[in-house]
Order: structure tokens, then sequence, then C-alpha cells
């Protein structure tokens, strides 16, 4: 399938950020304003409370009270003006409203991870428009780190992070945000080669009430220490893994994470189960119940037609605004497992990328950002498929319709202004057509090729092998 063709530097401004922004009261705030459109922009703000000030399009400061407020945002160029009004709500433990966006290291380094890699890749994602869609999270996932030691006894990171406090810095300084990677069990998973192992948030005998993956947990919880050495770096989003997942564990990071001084973000993973989803959904930004992520098409299929039973329209309860169900790390381009090369069809991606922006899950690029094709450029950069994704309302998809051989499975779900968004997908080895009754709407448009349909009580939507159309209708 073509897609529409993506001009981040071209044109009048478009502001992409979602409607909708949570911070927590008492903590820095770090807010860049995403918006494409044709250089220079001058982007500015009304109705800021005094604490807060705009500079070079990023919103910084700290609010010590909780409140809500709307602050206009206009941006213009020599083309036009753009306005979009903000609402901002300030709570303790708000953060996250809308989906994550931004790049996690897995998939495109594994433990060869570095700090230069790192920051390589942000100035990418900067200098080639990404960040101006709303990718703003650049996250270390396992491979940083070496031993316990330094002023808090927690995890040092290894040579290739020589200065954690410095990288955070340089991210902060271009309103990206920056995560970071542990675990409960007494060795994380991701080891790099040259090291025999690499620690967890606990330490000395392993308890047995919990797993024995990875050695166990340990008896001695050194979640606060840990919280404390990620606070004065300057972390502000955790991806905690083990598996069994459970709410006991999850509980010492965060509440270790809920004293700290700066806001950092919740994500547990691999293996968080239906049956807690009352934790998950309280206190957590995001879970994972899911296989990691691979550039195969069996991996995809899975996530709708799933080998276990656990169906992903089965989260609808769970899910809400800043509490998301999560898809793991985007399977597109070029990664260290696939020799330089996505295993994906171009159709395949476009099924990855949209069960990512339907169902509400982070989206997170995890390959080599600076050899992204035309097509994976395009792919991840359609602002009208990432507004779906950010819509502040966090309607969960119902399942619509399917046949009886799950191959064509029709979902459905509402956006903030009323608008319904439809993702037709076909899981099957054929061409199938999809009737829906659209004649309730006066607009539809097929966001994936930006372009306007004429809506009809007998809409038949017709969606190649291995791919999905996503349709936009308005009343």
């Amino acid at each position: 399938m073509k897609i529409a063709k993506s001009t981040p530097f071209e044109g009048k401004p478009i502001i992409t950020m979602p409607s909708v922004y949570g911070a927590c009261t008492g903590k820095e705030i770090i807010c860049r304003i995403p918006v494409i459109g044709k250089r220079p922009i001058k982007i500015t703000a009304t109705g800021l409370p005094e604490t807060l000030k705009l500079a070079n399009g990023i919103i910084t400061g700290i609010i010590a009270n909780d409140c809500q407020f709307k602050v206009q945002i206009t941006a213009e160029n020599e083309l036009g003006k753009a306005a979009k009004e903000i609402e901002f709500k300030i709570h303790e433990d708000t953060m996250l409203l809308t989906p994550l966006m931004g790049f996690t290291s897995w998939n495109a380094f594994g433990s060869a991870v570095s700090q230069q890699k790192m920051e390589d890749t942000a100035e990418t994602i900067l200098e080639k428009g990404i960040a101006d869609y709303g990718y703003r999270y650049v996250n270390i996932d396992s491979g940083w780190q070496k031993e316990y030691g330094g002023e808090f006894d927690a995890i040092m990171p290894n040579e290739k992070f020589p200065d954690m406090q410095g990288y955070c810095e340089k991210m902060h300084a271009a309103g990206l945000k920056c995560g970071i990677y542990s675990t409960p069990m007494l060795k994380a998973w991701g080891c790099p080669e040259e090291l025999p192992f690499i620690p967890g948030c606990t330490r000395g005998e392993p308890n047995i009430l919990y797993t024995c993956n990875n050695d166990g947990i340990g008896m001695e919880r050194l979640e606060e220490n840990n919280v404390r050495q990620w606070e004065k770096w300057g972390f502000d989003y955790l991806k905690y893994d083990w598996a069994p997942c459970d709410p006991v564990n999850a509980d010492y990071m965060k509440k270790a994470l809920l004293k700290a001084n700066r806001e950092i973000a919740f994500c547990v993973t691999v293996d968080a189960d239906m049956c807690y989803q009352r934790y998950w959904k309280k206190y957590c930004c995001s879970w994972r119940r899911n296989r990691d992520s691979v550039d195969k098409w069996y991996n995809l299929k899975n996530y709708l037609c799933p080998s276990d039973g656990c169906r992903i329209e089965w989260w609808k309860e769970a899910v809400s605004q800043g509490h998301f169900y999560d898809l793991d790390m985007l399977e597109i381009g070029a990664m260290t497992w696939n020799e330089g090369k996505s295993r994906l069809t171009e159709n395949e991606a476009i099924f990855a990328y949209t069960l990512r922006a339907f169902f509400l899950s982070p989206i997170q690029l995890s390959c080599a950002i600076d050899k992204l094709t035309d097509f994976e450029f395009d792919l991840i950069t359609n602002e009208e498929i990432i507004a779906m994704n950010q819509d502040s309302l966090a309607d969960y998809p119902d399942l619509h319709s399917k046949d009886e051989a799950e191959e064509i499975l029709a979902y459905r779900r509402q956006l903030e202004n009323g608008d319904t968004v439809f993702a037709i997908f076909n899981t099957s080895e054929e061409e199938k057509t999809q009737v829906l009754d659209l004649e309730e709407f006066t607009a539809v448009r097929d966001l994936w090729t930006k372009t306007d349909l004429v809506p009809e009580k007998e809409f038949k939507c017709t969606v190649e092998p291995h791919c999905v159309m996503v349709l936009r209708a308005s009343r």
C-alpha cells in the first residue's frame, strides 16, 4: 500500500502536541512544543503561570501546587500561523497522559549500547524533524550497567557511559527526556558480552517468594538507592523488567520513584498479568504482557490472534488517560538483529505501526535512525496517524466485526472531538474486503494515504494482505 509523504520542514505550521499535558506537582517540567512546517517558526504561549517560561520552543519551570490551566500555543512562519489550546494538568504522579513517543535502544544496539550512540541518535531525531512529530523520549535499555558503588551505593554505569549526568543535561537542553532500564532481579537481562553479569535493584540471598529467573529477587532492597542515583543524573523514565511481574516488587519501586524530587515515569514489563490490572492501571504509565518485538510476521499477527488467548481488546478496562498497554518497541528499520535491513514487507510495517497508534500503545522507535528508508520515515511521521495515538480521550478500541476465520478484524474507537476511527486489519495471505456502514457520517478520511472518501451505507474497505486500512469518520 502506498502511504502519504511526510514533509516536516515544508508548509504552514502544524502543532503536533496533544491537547493535554501532565506533570507532577513541585517537580521540574520540561515540555518541548513539537511543530512541523517551514523554518524558521516562532512559537509563543499565552496563559503560562509565572513560574513557567517558554524559550526556544521549550516550556520549563516548576508548579508548586496541584492545578489545571490552559495555555494557548501559537506557531508562525512566513506561510501562516497555527494555534492550539493545551490543557496542563499538574498533580502528584501525573505523567504521560498520552502514550510515550520516542526511541529505545534495545533492538537498535542490543547490549552494545553506548552514550555516544544514544547522543548521536538524539541528534539525528532532532535534525530529521522526527522530534517535531512528538518523539521526545530517548531511552537507554539494558547494557549500561556494571556494578554497585558510588555516592548512593547504586548501580554504576560501565565504561561506555562516561557521563550519565552530562548525557541527561544534553537531552534536556534540547527538550528531550531520558529513560533508563533496570529490574528487581539479582541479574539483569541484556548483559554485555564483556561482563559476567549486570546487577538489578536487589541484592543478597534470593527471596523464595519470587521468581527464580536470573537468580531470583534478592532480600536486600536497593530501589531507593538506585532512584536517588537516577534522580541525580536526571532520568525521566524507568523501564522495569522481570517475569512474572508482580505488584509487590513493582510497588517497592513505585514508592521509591514517588519520593524522588523529579518526575520519573514508570513502565512495567515484560509479563504484567491481567489479574493484577487494578495495580497496573493505577500506578504504571504503561505495562507489557507480550512477546519481545521482532521483525517477523508471526509476531505481529500474534498481537491480534494470540497463541495464548490473551486478546488485545481485553485490556479496555485497564487503559485510561496516563495508563497504557505497551506493545513493545517498534519492529521496523535496520536493527542489530536483522543485519541492517528490516525483514518486514512495507505492508507489514504499516500493520506494525498501526497496532501501536490505534491501540494507544507507546510508540518507541528502535532502529538505526540514520538509516531509515524514505518509506520508513514517512511511516513514522504521519501526523494524522500520530494524532490518533495521542488523542486525549484515550478511548481504547472495541472489536467492531470479524470474519469467522479471524483473517479480517475491524476495530473502532472514539476521539476527543467526537470523530470515530476504524482500523481494518487483514491477517490473511490474500486481499480481503470488509463492508462498513458509514452512512451516518458526513466525511471519511483514509489516514495513511491522507485522502478524503465518500461515506456510504455499504462502504467497501479493500485491504491488501498483511496490511491495514485506517479511516477517520466525522458527523
